[in-house]
């Protein structure tokens, strides 16, 4: 899908009113020119959550999250940022167009819109269907344990082909490059239209929001491929996209944890005996993007796979996801990423068949860690009785460590590591500290810059809370705007995302506050929280800059008292120093003294007027 124009989000921006989108979730009482109601999200009795109609702005003083109407739609539906301005922009009878490849809403809606009559159309061939192939495709799905109410249930369906859906589409006015479009249809070598699944049990697949955007098509009988799935579309792509996600998405929530296979009749034969937290990845592995969709429901993910030894192949290559999201030091972003295996020779869906439930649950409960698997996989190639095998094994499995080396959790398994090949810790630890980083499925391309940030951090420290409350000032006050370039000289911001904005304010002066913030929610959302309390009128007051400039003085006084304390602690702590290198730093603790003093008396080069 292509890139929505600055201007089209601003179209769509101007045309909500946060106030009337979040009163359809929370109820709102207004004080003054503010609008107080309870945080939608997390359990509060008294509100904290605040709605300012003049910014167009949010912010819960109890949890720290806020943003504009684009943030909200993106945490209140789980969306990203373009998702988010598409659902604004139906709200609001706005048609949008997308650079670089993508379609307009208003194609997109009809390519939609076909693949909507196409999974009615397919559905009713199976259900009602009296033809050879209908009856073999109802066959099929019985033998799998799938009746009639299944069918219904998952809108399961048969395409006989030979021209007959595109001639069903055509009758209810979907053009030809439409259908072609949706990658329902294709145009034979005589320039004839015909259908690109034929003989095949259909399985739509749904968007988040629970409309068709695809199909996997499953054979009747012998021929290749055995599944044929949509192909990349301006409203489908299969490495972004799961088998399921509208339909397990509440159940993901609910259980803390994603369980994810890799068949479409695994999903349903789970479903079906109630495990519904189970998605499907579309005929490919699970990339990046599946564990980012699915991190916005949980925190933990199982990867389940057959026993087979296709199965442990596929559980190895998952080894490629290891990397920060999996430590602790991701903070919100953490991802748990987890891998259970069933027993030899039985898929999912046999296994829940045979075992049911609660043995399914089990195999599910008993999920290892990836980084634990990972290593054992590979450990498992080699005599570890004997010490040249050991010396093998160590190189082999301290690259799975390679990209989360500097982690706590980098330290734990390296020791975990030792004590699988009696070695000491230190010679594990210089093992993972010299492996290389293996490339990773998926991975993000040399040179790509990241565009979004999925946490949403808040203000913790009193350095990030000034730091936040002068930013938010050069947000809300263009006019203040001139010591942006002063303040990013004088590197006295220490947190990345509030540099991030200043970085963007410093380059256009003149930007709108609501146009930072719409900026920020598809680029840097960390940034939208922790401003968002404090983003206030445009409207220049005579203390203002007064103020900017009293909080450039108390950052620059924090950043002093620790350069000055770490200066003591060298000087207490250091052993062996000779007289010069004291010398050298009592020298400088002297200028840091002679500055805090200047920085107290309301010295600062730095001017907002």
């Amino acid at each position: 899908m292509g890139r929505i124009s600055d201007e089209d989000i601003r179209r769509v921006r101007d045309a909500t009113d946060l106030v009337g989108l979040v009163s359809e979730r929370v109820v709102l009482k207004q004080k003054g020119r503010l609008y107080w109601g309870c945080c939608p999200f997390h359990a509060e009795k008294t509100p904290s959550f605040k709605v300012d109609p003049t910014t167009q702005l949010w912010h819960c003083f109890g949890c720290g999250l806020g943003g504009d109407a684009f943030g909200y739609v993106m945490r209140i539906e789980n969306l990203e940022f373009a998702d988010a301005v598409r659902g604004l922009a139906e709200r609001a009878h706005i048609e949008i167009h997308e650079e670089e490849g993508g379609a307009p809403s208003g194609q997109r809606n009809r390519l939609i819109a076909a693949c909507e009559a196409a999974a009615e159309y397919y559905h009713a061939q199976l259900v009602r269907g009296g033809g050879g192939g209908a009856s073999e495709a109802r066959s099929y799905l019985s033998g799998r344990g799938f009746g009639s109410e299944v069918a219904k249930r998952f809108r399961l369906g048969y395409a006989p082909g030979r021209g007959r859906l595109a001639r069903e589409l055509t009758s209810e006015g979907f053009s030809a490059d439409e259908i072609i479009a949706a990658n329902l249809g294709l145009r034979g070598t005589n320039g004839e239209l015909r259908d690109r699944f034929y003989e095949r049990v259909m399985f739509p697949i749904h968007d988040l929001q629970g409309r068709c955007i695809a199909f996997g098509g499953r054979v009747l009988g012998k021929g290749e491929p055995k599944y044929l799935n949509t192909g990349e579309t301006p409203i489908f792509s299969k490495g972004r996209n799961l088998y399921a996600i509208e339909r397990a998405k509440a159940d993901i929530v609910t259980s803390g944890a994603a369980v994810v296979v890799e068949g479409y009749t695994d999903v349903i034969a789970l479903h079906e005996v109630g495990v519904r937290n189970v998605v499907a990845t579309l005929g490919t592995a699970l990339t990046r993007e599946h564990v980012k969709l699915l991190g916005r429901f949980a925190k933990r993910v199982v990867y389940l796979f057959d026993g087979d030894e296709a199965g442990l192949r596929a559980a190895d290559r998952a080894a490629g996801f290891i990397d920060r999201a999996l430590t602790p030091e991701a903070g919100r972003e953490r991802i748990e990423l987890e891998v259970a295996v069933l027993p030899a020779g039985m898929d999912p869906a046999d296994f829940a068949a045979a075992k049911g439930a609660e043995a399914l649950g089990e195999v599910i409960g008993s999920a290892v860690p990836l980084l634990r698997f990972a290593i054992d996989r590979r450990l498992s190639a080699y005599d570890l009785d004997r010490p040249e095998q050991r010396a093998k094994a160590l190189s082999d499995a301290a690259a799975v460590l390679a990209p989360v080396k500097d982690s706590i959790l980098g330290h734990d398994y390296a020791n975990y590591l030792a004590d699988r090949l009696f070695v000491d810790f230190d010679t594990a630890m210089r093992a993972v500290k010299q492996a290389r980083v293996e490339p990773a499925p998926g991975a993000q391309a040399e040179g790509e810059a990241s565009t979004a940030v999925q946490a949403t951090r808040t203000v913790t420290t009193p350095e990030e809370r000034a730091e936040a409350e002068l930013v938010s000032l050069l947000v809300s006050k263009p006019s203040l705007r001139g010591g942006a370039c002063d303040l990013l000289a004088e590197n006295l911001l220490t947190t990345d995302e509030l540099r991030f904005v200043v970085e963007m304010l410093a380059s256009d002066l003149e930007l709108a506050p609501t146009d930072v913030m719409s900026r920020l929610a598809a680029e840097c959302r960390d940034a939208v929280g922790m401003l968002s309390g404090g983003v206030g009128s445009e409207e220049a007051k005579p203390e203002d800059a007064l103020a900017a400039r009293d909080l450039v003085l108390r950052l620059k006084e924090l950043d002093l008292r620790r350069r000055i304390n770490a200066g003591n602690a060298e000087l207490r702590h250091v052993e062996g120093l000779s007289g010069e290198e004291s010398r050298k730093i009592l020298t400088e603790l002297s200028r840091l003294h002679d500055e805090l003093a200047e920085v107290k008396r309301g010295v600062t080069q730095i001017s907002f007027e």
